[in-house]
């Protein structure tokens, strides 16, 4: 009977050791792989930052741009302004011209409030400015003029 107990001893401390090395074993599998995980996102964490920074640095250069071009856009209005402001108004002295022709002057010399741009180059040609007049007076490439005086020529001249 003490050789069966001493026997069921042995191989029950055997199991238990087979159970704790296969525990370890995965204790140290789990461990490894964890680490690999780890690792993967700490380079996708790098790259994203990469990729953030460059996404800064574009933003921070469009800014700049963007606030050129404000910049630009209200020195354009400005030196528009003043020449305007700039004029003594004249008192007159021959007889005043009707409301009604007035206003027709007025609306043939000025763009109206909601016109295009193309609306606005056609009508200064019309006026007999050169393409770099018009581009330069409404701040545009010359490119850009004489393409929308191309794409309008053969309509406006079927209709004169």
């Amino acid at each position: 009977m003490e050789a069966l107990t001493l026997f069921l001893d042995q191989w029950l401390s055997l199991v238990i050791d087979v159970v704790l090395i296969i525990g370890v074993f995965f204790l140290w599998l789990t461990w490894y792989r964890n680490g690999r995980r780890q690792q993967y996102l700490e380079q996708l964490l790098a790259s994203t930052a990469q990729q953030l920074d460059e996404a800064t640095q574009h933003l921070n250069q469009a800014t700049q741009l963007i606030s050129q071009v404000q910049q630009k856009e209200e020195q354009r209005l400005e030196s528009k302004a003043e020449p305007v402001q700039a004029k003594p108004r004249a008192v007159e002295t021959t007889r005043p011209e009707p409301p009604v022709k007035k206003q027709a002057e007025a609306t043939k010399n000025a763009p109206p409030e909601n016109s295009s741009q193309a609306t606005m180059i056609l009508r200064m040609k019309r006026e007999g400015e050169t393409p770099e007049a018009i581009a330069d007076r409404l701040d545009l490439p010359l490119a850009q003029v004489k393409l929308v005086l191309k794409m309008y020529a053969p309509s406006s001249k079927s209709a004169a």
